[in-house]
């Protein structure tokens, strides 16, 4: 029998490998993505599953990794073949060179193979049908430093617009899911409908009010939410050299910051509690009729996340691409998740595996 849930898909470039390990496994566990939404590599993956041809999502992953994997190079030593996408990355991206325009560069490399292999291997039409699978992605926009979702649906009572973010309904293409990860400075920004994009993970890495926006009213109480953490940062050793220091600073930017938005001191359990206590005290007020007591009120979905965490990364990881460390990834990401499914019925939700 399948079971529903809802998806949250991070950035994090080859680390994203995991991912596509975690959400093989849910699926071989019998679990059916409603809604998806993804960020970055996040971005790609969560297209691989609302776009999957016949709608075999674990098939649609493999080819999308395999077609951004780097075939393997038994002679060279597998730390050397895991900087070669440095280089470049045939269907993900080229590196420039027009090297005479040099002075007026705003990147190192053109995402144009990406937007190929997107449309090679995925069904758009599929990918833009909201009775299929609600879908988002997430981007930065340069015009207004804030996050832009763009999606195939809004549901009821949705949060539109703020000062810092946009939800958009539109008929999403390669473009739409390239400028979620249009990283700089090795990648150029994405336009859009006029507007710039740059990497969504540069506002928000964990992108959970995007997927908010696509959950109905009445799934909200009730509907799984997996999130793949990709970059656990407590309990780790002090960088012991430069490449560690960046690694380090790669997780700080981009780790998981939901369990500090809400609760203060209470913690995201107080922040629930606090929801359910206001709904109870305003029922027949006016102020249910406010559009900020809608959005609260769809913040008690928080209740329901899983999250599924990776190990910390390893230096330099995040550029892996070699067939070796994409696999090492996947392995690791279907063990992850056949662990928390095991466990579920024993540990609650909000808490990392």
């Amino acid at each position: 029998m399948e079971k529903p849930m809802a998806l949250i898909l991070q950035g994090g470039g080859a680390l994203g490998a995991f991912e596509y390990g975690v959400v093989t496994a849910l699926v071989e566990e019998g679990w059916s993505p409603r809604a998806v939404t993804g960020v970055s590599i996040g971005a790609v993956n969560a297209a691989a599953i609302a776009g999957a041809k016949d709608g075999d999502i674990a098939a649609s992953l493999h080819r999308i990794w395999q077609a951004i994997t780097l075939p393997a190079a038994p002679l060279l030593p597998a730390a050397v073949q895991a900087n070669l996408s440095l280089l470049g990355n045939p269907n993900f991206w080229r590196s420039r060179t027009d090297y005479w325009n040099a002075p007026n560069w705003n990147s190192w490399c053109t995402t144009a193979p990406m937007l190929k292999t997107l449309a090679a291997h995925l069904d758009f039409e599929q990918l833009n049908d909201p009775a299929h699978m609600r879908f988002g992605v997430t981007a930065t926009s340069l015009h207004t430093g804030g996050q832009t979702t763009f999606s195939n649906y809004t549901a009821r009572e949705a949060h539109l617009k703020t000062d810092r973010h946009r939800a958009v309904r539109a008929q999403l293409t390669p473009s739409h899911i390239v400028a979620s990860g249009s990283l700089p400075p090795g990648f150029p920004a994405t336009r859009i409908d006029g507007c710039d994009y740059w990497d969504g993970g540069l506002f928000s890495n964990t992108p959970i009010d995007s997927l908010l926006n696509l959950l109905e009213p009445e799934e909200i109480e009730s509907l799984p939410i997996f999130v793949v953490d990709l970059f656990p940062t407590d309990g780790q050793p002090s960088p012991a050299n430069l490449q560690e220091v960046q690694t380090r600073a790669i997780a700080l930017q981009y780790e998981n910051r939901f369990w500090a938005e809400y609760g203060g001191s209470g913690g995201l359990h107080g922040f629930l509690a606090m929801l359910e206590k206001l709904e109870a005290a305003t029922a027949g007020s006016d102020v249910t009729a406010m559009p900020a007591f809608h959005w609260l009120m769809r913040l008690r979905a928080l209740k329901n996340l899983h999250v599924i965490a990776s190990s910390p990364a390893a230096a330099g990881g995040d550029h892996d691409f070699s067939a070796g460390g994409v696999q090492e990834r996947y392995q690791a990401g279907r063990a992850a998740a056949r662990q928390y499914v095991a466990r579920m019925s024993q540990r609650p939700a909000l808490r990392a595996a």
